[in-house]
């Protein structure tokens, strides 16, 4: 199983975690939970899969390869084994840090290569031109693109890369931004001066190629004077929120807020209107959002005050619900996993004959939108997918 013995296995980040390592019981309690055990049935997959073989590295019995690297990085990163761990082990971080022992080996799975040179080249996870980033602004109603290019503002919008360049998604940034414009918020996008949030690298464990992007991001946003960052995608909220302070040493003096959690703000303080809708709607908690943020009440808050709505609540909610299968760079290393994960979650959703299911991650959007058509069949109707600011906007906007 093994390449070439190292030398340094006392020297890796790994080996300083042997005692939380040695915490884990080999319950099994996270097996049930976790997606990915779930649809392979692979128990070398399963969290406890996986730190079996981790604990056997940072003893020296087994060496960093390329075949235990795909074992580790077969994960969603949605933080289920964490959540439902009775020791506490805190399974994620010791995830992390494995995979910054196997950037560091060079045993990381190659296809992450291209993703680096993206990053580093483009600041955008597509590799399209960076100066494209705002294009999606072009429909907006009574509106051009420079108009949203502000020197300073109360508030900006930090877009993401697949809000920004993915046309199946861009339905959310404009919502968002229409959302402001009709509330008159003092607000602004960075642009081209926007790079990614550098999550993807920190799932991978290139830690410090995601530094260079945080440091960017910061430094942007304290130029611009703004008072608050606002984000729509769960993973750049994650990564804004609670990863920055730990990686860069830009100092943040704003406060940092999901879409969600700002609507939430703008309908108590009456500065939006919503009026009635006559739809049935679930919501799908993103595991960035709402297990590894702790995010579960805005959006819920947010549905219920439109009139009309009748909201059901999936059968695994809030800390316990499934994860989209578009977490943790699974999708690029092994989309076939990725996607049945995602229709495991679209059988629970037909399941609840809602007209609409809401996220609040345009990733979710976009793999439950896709799991939902190849399963219609089974469907008693058509669901639509739909984030919750789009839901905001279509309220206002109704008669």
């Amino acid at each position: 199983m093994a390449d070439k013995k190292i030398k340094t296995n006392d020297k890796a980040r790994i080996f300083k975690r042997y005692d939380d390592l040695f915490n884990c019981s080999r319950c099994g309690s996270c097996t049930s939970y976790c997606p990915v055990y779930k649809n392979t049935g692979d128990e070398a997959v399963s969290p406890r899969g996986k730190l079996s073989l981790i604990e056997a590295i940072s003893q020296g019995k087994l060496d960093f390869t390329e075949k235990i690297s795909d074992k580790i990085y077969t994960c969603t990163v949605c933080g289920y084994c964490d959540s439902e761990c009775p020791s506490g082990v805190k399974i994620n971080e010791l995830y992390e840090e494995m995979r910054q022992d196997l950037v560091d080996s060079e045993k990381y799975p190659q296809a992450l290569d291209f993703l680096k040179r993206r990053l580093s080249e483009a600041y955008n996870v597509t590799f399209d031109t960076n100066e494209g980033r705002i294009d999606w602004t072009k429909q907006i109603p009574d509106s051009k693109p420079e108009d949203f290019l502000k020197d300073s503002a109360d508030v900006f919008y930090f877009v993401g890369c697949v809000s920004s360049f993915s046309p199946r998604t861009f339905s959310i940034p404009r919502a968002i931004v229409q959302i402001f414009k009709k509330a008159d918020v003092d607000f602004g996008l960075l642009g081209d001066e926007e790079w990614c949030c550098g999550f993807p690298l920190l799932s991978s464990g290139m830690k410090s190629e995601a530094k260079k992007l945080a440091d960017h991001n910061i430094a942007r946003v304290k130029e611009k004077k703004a008072k608050t960052l606002i984000t729509s995608c769960p993973s750049c909220y994650h990564t804004w929120k609670h990863e920055y302070s730990k990686i860069s040493s830009e100092k943040i003096d704003f406060e940092i807020m999901h879409i969600s959690q700002y609507i939430l703000k703008l309908i108590d303080e009456r500065k939006i209107k919503l009026n009635k809708l006559d739809l049935k709607v679930a919501y799908h908690d993103p595991c960035d959002l709402g297990r590894n943020s702790g995010v579960y009440d805005e959006p819920r808050k947010v549905i219920e005050a439109i009139p009309g709505i009748d909201f059901i609540e999936l059968a695994a909610n809030r800390n316990l619900a499934n994860c989209c299968g578009g977490g943790g760079n699974l999708e690029s290393l092994d989309a076939g996993l990725s996607g049945k994960i995602a229709q495991s979650r679209a059988r629970e959703i037909i399941e609840a004959d809602v007209d609409i299911l809401l996220s609040a991650c345009q990733q979710c959007e976009r793999t439950l939108a896709a799991a939902l058509k190849k399963l219609k069949k089974e469907a008693k109707r058509k669901i639509k997918v739909r984030d919750i600011a789009e839901l905001v906007l279509e309220s206002m906007n109704a008669k």
